[in-house]
């Protein structure tokens, strides 16, 4: 009888898992398909002119530094696009324009396999932080739920944010957005949306929301892309804030599944509907200690070609 009941509950549970996660996936795809409507054709010209170009004049570059890797079509394209932002020239930062406008010369005086640093031999800079005193600095980072009531400055936001944008990006597109929730009321609605998290972020003197511009992924080959980038912004922010004597806690708050009430969050917030939230940090002043986690040995961890001991 025992065991009738346990396939009983074992499909019950499998029926109600399904269920989530059908709804979920619905949930996703639509979002995926609306937002990709601001980003087909001219439209990502006139929506996103400064992310098209990034992405745009990345292709080009990878093309000068490997052009028996990409079919020449690409280049050609890449260019041609580049001309067509830089000739508007609205929504373009001088700094990327700069950056842009030398790619494309590169290209355009037929510097292909020949970008400028490589022919100069020009040698990567020295890194200004010894390899032991960042490993330091990643063992010395922890997780901490206790703070001052001390608001954030300007310049440590500002800090924060260049930290983040420091951060890989897939083809250059820079999709982050940082929203940094302070208001009282607003903070304490938004920590009761993120599970994990409600019972002590409502208490720190900053909610920090990632989100991310994902119009531009293709979907589904690139739909993990916005929450991969958004994890590697946030381990900066947990080095940066480890040295300025801020403290900061990871909470578990991703679009389609982990932000409760999502709709009401997004229309809170004013979240734009092309983009997804990736990841939530509690901030501020902390001077809690929080003992050493034990860390298994890197040995038992890494292998040669295979997995385990194969």
């Amino acid at each position: 009888m025992s065991g009738i009941n346990n396939i009983i509950g074992n499909f019950l549970t499998f029926v109600v898992i399904l269920k989530r996660a059908v709804r979920q996936h619905i949930q996703e795809i639509r979002y995926f398909l609306n937002a990709k409507k601001r980003y087909l054709g001219e439209a990502y010209l006139k929506n996103n002119p400064s992310m098209f170009l990034r992405k745009k004049t990345h292709h080009l570059e990878r093309y000068l530094f490997a052009p028996s890797s990409y079919p020449s079509d690409v280049a050609k394209r890449a260019s041609s696009d580049i001309e067509k932002v830089l000739s508007n020239g609205k929504g373009i930062p001088p700094a990327q324009e700069k950056w842009a406008r030398k790619i494309l010369d590169e290209y355009k005086a037929g510097l292909e396999g020949g970008c400028p640093m490589l022919m100069n031999k020009a040698k990567r800079q020295k890194s200004p932080v010894a390899a032991e005193d960042l490993m330091e600095l990643m063992q010395q980072r922890r997780s901490r739920r206790i703070f001052v009531d001390t608001p954030l400055t300007d310049a440590e936001k500002t800090a924060i944010c260049q930290a983040a944008l420091a951060a890989p990006s897939s083809c250059n597109r820079q999709t982050l957005y940082l929203i940094f929730v302070e208001e009282p009321k607003l903070k304490e609605f938004v920590s009761s949306t993120i599970p994990g998290g409600y019972q002590f972020f409502a208490h720190a003197p900053c909610i920090l929301l990632l989100i991310s511009d994902a119009g531009d992924y293709r979907y589904p080959d690139d739909r993990m892309m916005p929450f991969i980038e958004g994890s590697a912004a946030v381990q900066n922010i947990y080095l940066l804030c480890e040295t300025m004597g801020l403290g900061c806690c990871w909470g578990s708050y991703t679009s389609f599944g982990s932000v409760a009430r999502e709709n009401e969050v997004r229309k809170r917030l004013k979240i734009p509907d092309t983009h997804v939230i990736v990841a939530s940090l509690a901030i501020g002043k902390s001077s809690q200690v929080v003992c050493e986690i034990p860390r298994d040995l890197p040995e038992n961890r890494f292998t040669s070609n295979y997995y385990g001991n194969s």
